[in-house]
């Protein structure tokens, strides 16, 4: 598995799920296969969408789980084994647990490093007391360092805890994001995804700004219909209220002729509304163009463009 992510807070299900939506933007690798998001709802009962294909754009995700205030996730690849829940691991009232490389490895004892850190936050310790996530990961990662995984816990207070084996330690494709706050946490882990910069914190980023609920973070945009691609003096992506693209213009003399597949929104290209600078395309749009019109494709995923404000971190 190559990315987890566990949030907590305002809008903590939108967090891991646009945290994920971004690393398929922005990176390469094993993204955009298998998924599997988790909250806890309302009760503190543990909610699963899974998907073996497509990527979080494929996960059959309610609305209102954008708002959820405990959420994780992990993705990889496509078609991993069955059940895929047990690459994340739940308990009622409790907290979740998720992670990267393989979270769902049976340890010493026989139980997965996942279920074990988070029997470890429902049951009391040596010491009399239930862990803390990071108490609970150190201690199952310690004894297992050697395993193949890195392990992201939040409980349904929002207190988390985050690590790596020694053996993945020791890995040099690795992004790690963390950042904790009276009001929020948020824990992110990422192997073999590669993309320009730093994936970890652009991720990161992204996902605190929706714990935020700020406007000036990066956002995303949605070819949902064929719009109209006209030659123009310079690039730029015209959007509604909605963030719904409505025409796009370019500047370069071969593109709207062209009848295939192809980037139909450059890097760094102007996105406005209403004639207002939003920000800059951070991806690039990679579409059917056919008859001076740019069209949707069949990957939801494809469609999607993912833009930074003037303000936002880059």
């Amino acid at each position: 598995m190559t990315i987890g992510v566990a949030a907590f807070g305002d809008h903590a299900g939108a967090a891991v799920y646009d945290a994920v939506l971004g690393a398929e933007l922005l990176g390469r690798g094993a993204i955009g296969g298998f998924a599997v998001l988790a909250v806890l709802d309302a009760a503190g009962v543990v909610q699963y969408r899974v998907t073996q294909r497509g990527g979080v754009t494929a996960l059959d995700m309610p609305a209102a789980w954008r708002d959820a205030r405990v959420a994780a996730i992990i993705s990889s690849g496509p078609d991993r084994p069955e059940p895929l829940t047990q690459f994340l691991a739940g308990a009622d009232g409790v907290g979740l647990v998720t992670g990267h490389r393989l979270p769902n490895l049976p340890g010493h004892d026989g139980v997965a490093l996942n279920r074990a850190t988070l029997g470890r936050l429902s049951h009391s310790g040596s010491a009399g007391a239930r862990q803390t996530p990071q108490q609970a990961v150190d201690a199952v990662l310690q004894a297992h360092a050697e395993s193949d995984a890195g392990l992201v816990a939040i409980d349904i207070h929002g207190r988390l805890g985050m690590a790596n084996s020694a053996r993945v330690r020791r890995r040099d494709d690795l992004g790690e994001f963390q950042r904790v706050t009276p009001a929020a946490s948020l824990g992110l882990l990422h192997n073999s995804i590669y993309a320009r910069g730093d994936l970890a914190a652009q991720l990161g980023e992204l996902a605190w700004s929706r714990l935020q609920s700020s406007a000036a973070g990066p956002s995303f945009i949605t070819l949902r219909l064929p719009v109209p691609l006209t030659q123009a003096a310079k690039d730029c992506v015209h959007v509604d209220a909605r963030g719904a693209i409505v025409a796009i213009e370019t500047a370069n003399p071969a593109l709207t002729a062209l009848d295939r597949i192809g980037t139909v929104v450059y890097l760094a290209t102007e996105v406005r509304r209403d004639g207002i600078l939003l920000g800059k395309a951070a991806t690039e749009l990679y579409v059917r163009i056919h008859a001076g019109t740019a069209w949707p494709v069949d990957n939801p995923a494809q469609n999607i463009l993912l833009i930074h404000s003037d303000s936002s971190p880059a």
